[in-house]
């Protein structure tokens, strides 16, 4: 029988006793290493030194790659030392914060027994202050009555019978709870004490000159202080010595018994001198001019007055300035002769009466021009194709005059009766078909040779000779044309030729257009031989409808017919 083969007992070894692995090994390997590359051998060290213990896999063979054992072996290791070292810092993380947070709790609590130690005394000792007398009170009366059981004589059962405390002791005990009750008692009378005068009705009294006034405070005075002076410095001049000097003292009243500003200053005035008197102060725009004893007769003056001018016909009638009459208590070296105060009023201009009255009345309503384009007429005509016409507008407005005099009508309301016809002037726009020859410098020049001027002729009624040119009849509104360039250089009306146009030709003729309805051209306009010009009437002095036409040379008038051929 084969003897058994035994396994060697390795007894347990601490890691912390043992190195990962010997130098004997550590020698070895690093003559192996040698033969390979730095950083394989770097690569190699590394793993071998994350072995645990001996661990033959992590030897690589000379030469050789370092076994796939050993590389998971060193990543296990490595991801151990990785977690052990993680659980530690955490570890010790967590006993620092816990370390604050019990730092912080005991200063929090150091900081609270600094603070609320010495108000803790404070109370507890206040509270001891205010229950002593209670419990030495309880205390007395315990020991009394101990005192008297303990001096009672036994019963015949032994025991003993209750005793009488002397009247000594009870007046003892009285009068050491009355030093204790009284403070109290007198705490509550004061409180009580303070509730109602904080609850009363404060009135501030003042004394002045043996007279006793309640006012609610002391502005009251100042504003009724400042009213005497007004009413002093109100009296037309007059002057009186006046100086208060008042003496306020707090007094409980009742506010219906309280003095108003106004009252007050009254009161005051009275108060100050003899020498007041109750009157009438006439104010005109809020200013004192005079002061009367009775002002009965200022209203009647007042009445009368405006009385001349409340017929019924007016609608409305007032004083210009506003007058008023404030009764109240003044110096009687301030009061004026009631006659005097009259005639004052009526020669300081103060009594101008003011009266509005509605009117009517029309007034003519302006027509406007206007100017329309229209290629009917060629250009440089200018034709009024409607005469302008004034309307007529009905106007209400409110009359005001003072004293009789007008001094302004303001329209309230305007209504059209006629509607304005507006004047139109119709401007040619159509192109000239002809044309004028300009000298130089732009001068209009005539040709010398003259067109019939009224193309619609019916018959000629007056010639050259007894008269300064030619009547050429037509029927109205029959176009005028020019007998030949040249610049309008008068156009207008003219008492006797009526509406006419003049012309120069610039080669020492000139052309007269008289009598006619319409000017379609104006002063300073170029015109060409045989553009229409105006419109045949019979304006000025003129017994019908016709164009008188002259004719001058160098200024001297001549026969108009070789001219045209008439």
């Amino acid at each position: 029988m084969e003897p058994t083969k035994q396994t060697p007992v390795i007894p347990p070894v601490e890691e912390e006793d043992v190195s990962f692995i010997t130098e004997e090994e550590i020698t070895r390997i690093r003559s192996r290493v040698k033969k390979t590359p730095t950083v394989i051998s770097m690569t190699q060290e590394f793993v071998v030194q994350l072995q645990r213990a001996r661990n033959e896999a992590a030897v690589p063979t000379p030469g050789g790659k370092l076994p796939v054992r050993a590389v998971y072996n060193a990543f296990g290791q490595l991801l151990y030392l990785i977690g052990t070292q993680t659980e530690y810092a955490f570890i010790r993380l967590v006993r620092a914060a816990r370390g604050a947070f019990a730092l912080s709790l005991r200063a929090a609590a150091a900081l609270v027994r600094f603070v609320c130690g010495p108000l803790w005394a404070l109370f507890t000792s206040i509270w001891n202050d205010v229950t002593a007398p209670i419990r030495y009170f309880a205390g007395g009366v315990n020991n009394m009555r101990e005192a008297a059981e303990a001096g009672a004589p036994k019963d015949g059962r032994g025991g003993r019978a209750r005793g009488r405390i002397s009247r000594r002791t009870y007046r003892k005990m009285l009068f050491g709870a009355l030093s204790y009750l009284l403070p109290v008692g007198a705490l509550i009378v004061f409180g009580f004490t303070v509730r109602e005068m904080l609850g009363a009705n404060f009135s501030l009294g003042v004394s002045y000159n043996d007279n006793v006034f309640f006012i609610e405070n002391e502005g009251v005075w100042d504003s009724a202080e400042k009213m005497v002076q007004e009413r002093v410095m109100a009296s037309m001049g007059s002057s009186i010595d006046w100086n208060s000097h008042p003496a306020f003292e707090l007094r409980i009243v009742d506010p219906a018994a309280r003095t108003g500003a106004s009252e007050l200053a009254d009161r005051i005035i009275s108060a100050s001198s003899d020498q007041i008197m109750q009157a009438v102060g006439v104010r005109v725009n809020g200013e004192l001019v005079s002061i009367v004893e009775d002002g009965r007769a200022v209203q009647q003056l007042l009445d009368d007055t405006i009385a001349g001018y409340t017929d019924g016909t007016h609608e409305r009638v007032e004083y210009v300035h506003s007058i008023d009459q404030v009764p109240g208590i003044y110096f009687t070296n301030s009061v004026q002769d009631t006659t005097m105060a009259l005639q004052s009023l009526v020669y300081g201009g103060v009594l101008s009466v003011r009266v509005i009255d509605l009117i009517e009345y029309d007034e003519p309503l302006a027509y406007t021009t206007e100017e329309q384009e229209s290629d009917q007429y060629y250009e440089g005509t200018r034709r009024v194709t409607q005469r302008g016409q004034d309307g007529v507008q009905h106007v209400v407005a409110e009359q005001t005059s003072v004293d009789g005099d007008v001094v302004s009508v303001v329209p309230i309301q305007w209504m059209v009766t006629v509607e304005m016809q507006p004047e139109i002037i119709t401007v040619g726009t159509k192109q000239v078909p002809y044309s004028y020859a300009t000298a130089e410098g732009g001068t209009v020049v005539g040709s010398g040779s003259m067109i019939f001027p009224v193309p619609e002729l019916s018959y000629i009624t007056t010639r050259f000779g007894g008269h300064r040119g030619i009547d050429l009849c037509a029927p109205a509104g029959s176009p005028i044309l020019a007998a030949d360039s040249g610049v309008v250089v008068e156009a207008g009306w003219h008492g006797s030729f009526g509406n006419y146009i003049l012309i120069d030709h610039g080669n020492g003729y000139t052309t007269r257009y008289a009598h006619c309805t319409d000017l379609l051209v104006g002063v300073g306009t170029p015109v060409a031989r045989g553009q229409m010009i105006a419109t045949v009437g019979s304006t000025g002095y003129s017994t019908g409808n016709h164009c008188h036409f002259e004719v001058a040379v160098n200024g001297a008038l001549t026969d108009p017919a070789p001219y045209i051929g008439a």
